[in-house]
């Protein structure tokens, strides 16, 4: 009877492990990952040897912060993927990297060094003790004459020179290995901190009708990444083509590094919700809250009277960009933008990078060159005098539209210099693009009041000033130029102010703005002068605000 329970309990326990899930651990790898402006979706591998019937893959290792429902996994081969769960291990220790090992072997050398150089300065304090003592009691018990006792103190002279010495020495050497242990000290903290942080782990239950060793593909997006355009524009001389670097500095904070994987970038944004909006009607009624006499409603509530916060709202719209190869006219060196192709889609723009990229988690960005265009443009020059007496260069670029920018901090270049930071402003309406290359040394301007021409008078009470103001702009460049020049006359804000222009000068003049405007051409070398004056009467016992009037 015992022999058949002890049979029983034998076929349970085989019974229950033959039908007990297999769990198989799998450490994959990044091999690619689309970055979008905010956001990026990383694609992994792994490849897993699987026994016959169902196991319970783990792939360990992953960033805790993926976002859960965006996970996406498959396999080649013909297997039944029955549930995908996400975790947290707050279990599994990250192991000691290389370099990690490489600092907590140094910071052990650096601490037996500092030992040995506590060691040394206590035997220099008891050599110093032992002296002083020998000093205080030299000649006076032991009968020393005068040539014995010289000798000893030329010798306690020396030891105490070299002692000191030795002393700074090993000072500023203990001050040198403290700075680099408390670095290497918080190096080690910060990975610690890291390694007790949790890790993110997929379960995945699938079953196999046979063993066989299966490449599994991975995809999820993650929040704490992107990308954002940068351009550096270059112009070496003026009516010469303008060279545009179209770059992306792109950054990821996961956690995680993305060592030699492929990568593309996109316009698209896939955390906006694939969701249209949906129409409601939109009520307005008296709000009777806290200084609020009128409130628009959404969705009113009759029974509370306050808006529906719950409404659903219209996704954010991302500018698209369009960077066609057929518009690439100019390039100066091979940059990465030669490894990048451009898909143009309905919704989105992706740029494919075909080098292999490794962009580490943390702080610093990366950027890459993603398109080397030539582009058109016409010059000009302008100067507002009242406000800034140098003169600007201006670059008019025509048919702008066709590459589809985003908005983007673009550094300028002007003849091999830097001369300053503007704005890629894509989203503006106008037909051709205006950037300034910034101040021009090479034309000369100056402003001043003619005192000849500058008179003060009271009359019946009232105080009025008349003023000219010369202009005078030369040209030194080897080229002719085109140069505007604005001007202001002050708009008076009372009607006790009266502001008269008396003189144009040449000028065309808009009265609502105040606006003096010249025109001029200026031939290599040439200097020319612009005049305009006017008159302000105001009564005498007022005083009037007219900033560098």
């Amino acid at each position: 009877m015992i022999k058949k329970i002890m049979l029983g309990v034998a076929l349970i326990v085989i019974s229950v492990s033959t039908q007990a899930q297999k769990k198989v651990e799998a450490k994959s790898e990044v091999k690619s990952a689309t970055v979008y402006l905010s956001g990026a979706e990383l694609n992994r591998t792994a490849s897993i040897t699987l026994a016959a019937g169902n196991s319970d893959v783990v792939f360990t290792g992953l960033p805790t912060n993926l976002n859960q429902q965006t996970i996406n996994i498959y396999s080649d081969d013909k297997l039944i993927i029955q549930s995908v769960q996400f975790k947290l291990n707050y279990m599994d220790q990250k192991e000691l990297s290389a370099e990690t090992k490489k600092w907590s072997d140094s910071l052990e050398l650096i601490n037996k060094e500092l030992t040995t150089i506590k060691d040394k300065k206590d035997i220099l304090v008891m050599q110093q003790n032992m002296l002083d003592e020998n000093r205080k009691t030299t000649g006076a018990n032991t009968g020393l004459n005068f040539e014995e006792m010289k000798k000893y103190f030329d010798f306690y002279s020396i030891q105490i020179s070299t002692s000191r010495k030795e002393w700074t020495s090993l000072g500023e050497r203990e001050v040198k290995l403290n700075e680099i242990k408390n670095k290497l000290s918080q190096q080690l903290y910060d990975f610690q901190q890291k390694k007790s942080a949790p890790s993110g782990e997929i379960w995945v239950q699938v079953s196999s009708d046979k063993a066989i060793t299966s490449k599994f593909y991975i995809s999820y997006l993650v929040n704490n990444a992107g990308w954002t355009p940068e351009y550096d524009v270059r112009a070496d001389k003026v009516n010469a083509p303008i060279t545009l670097n179209y770059k992306a500095a792109i950054w990821q904070t996961t956690g995680e590094d993305w060592k030699d994987i492929k990568l593309k970038l996109s316009t698209g944004n896939p955390t906006a919700g694939a969701a249209g909006p949906i129409f409601s009607t939109w009520f307005m009624d008296y709000y009777y809250g806290n200084n609020v006499s009128l409130e628009y409603l959404n969705d009113y509530d009759k029974n509370r009277g306050l808006r529906n916060e719950d409404a659903p709202s219209a996704p954010i719209s991302m500018q698209e960009v369009v960077v066609t190869g057929s518009n690439k006219k100019y390039k100066e060196s091979e940059t990465t933008s030669s490894y990048t192709s451009v898909t143009q889609s309905t919704l989105s723009t992706e740029f494919d990078i075909k080098l292999a990229s490794s962009i580490p988690s943390g702080s610093d960005v990366h950027r890459v060159n993603i398109g080397d265009y030539a582009m058109d443009a016409s010059y000009d020059y302008y100067s507002i005098p009242r406000i800034d007496k140098d003169v600007f260069l201006n670059a008019h670029i025509s048919d702008w539209e066709k590459l589809n920018l985003l908005p983007g901090a673009a550094n300028i270049f002007f003849q091999g210099a830097y001369v300053g930071q503007s704005v890629i402003n894509a989203n503006q309406t106008n037909d051709t693009m205006e950037l300034s290359l910034g101040r021009d040394k090479n034309v000369i301007l100056t402003r001043e009041k003619l005192k000849d021409f500058t008179k003060e008078k009271f009359i019946g009470g009232k105080y009025r000033q008349s003023v000219t103001y010369e202009i005078k702009v030369k040209n030194t460049e080897p080229t002719e130029i085109s140069l505007d020049v604005i001007e202001q006359v002050p708009i008076s804000a009372n009607a006790e102010i009266k502001i008269t222009l008396d003189d144009a000068g040449g000028a065309s003049y808009n009265v609502e703005t105040g606006k003096l405007f010249w025109k001029q051409k200026l031939a290599p070398g040439e200097e020319k002068k612009m005049q305009f004056s006017i008159t302000v009467e105001f009564p005498e016992s007022k005083k009037i605000y007219c900033p560098k009037f």
